[in-house]
């Protein structure tokens, strides 16, 4: 995975792999699918107007729909989200679509 630092003025990640980059938050599970190509399944929070929703996995998924679709302490805990740039989001969509990445 490739991180780095974040501008909170600018909203851009100066990622390691692909340089300026627009700051994207993911779960762990799908930062840490970028490193080892795990399949876990790609959730998003579905905003139209926005081309990289904040994104998780199926593992955290089953944990807010546990919760009646609610967000919680503890799944949030769970989740341990994450920032990624935005070309590194890109990548694990597309991996975990299926696609090329």
């Amino acid at each position: 995975m490739a991180t780095g630092e974040a501008s909170p003025r600018d909203g851009v990640l100066d990622c390691a792999r692909h340089g300026p980059q627009p700051a994207t938050f993911v779960c762990r599970h799908l930062a840490d699918s970028l490193a080892s190509g795990a399949s876990v399944g790609f959730f998003t929070s579905g905003d139209p107007g926005t081309p990289r929703a904040d994104a998780w996995c199926a593992a955290c998924e089953a944990r807010v729909q546990a919760t009646g679709g609610e967000w919680t302490d503890e799944s949030e805990w769970f989740a341990g989200v994450t920032m990624i740039c935005g070309a590194c989001y890109d990548q694990v969509r597309a991996l975990q679509r299926g696609r090329p990445g």
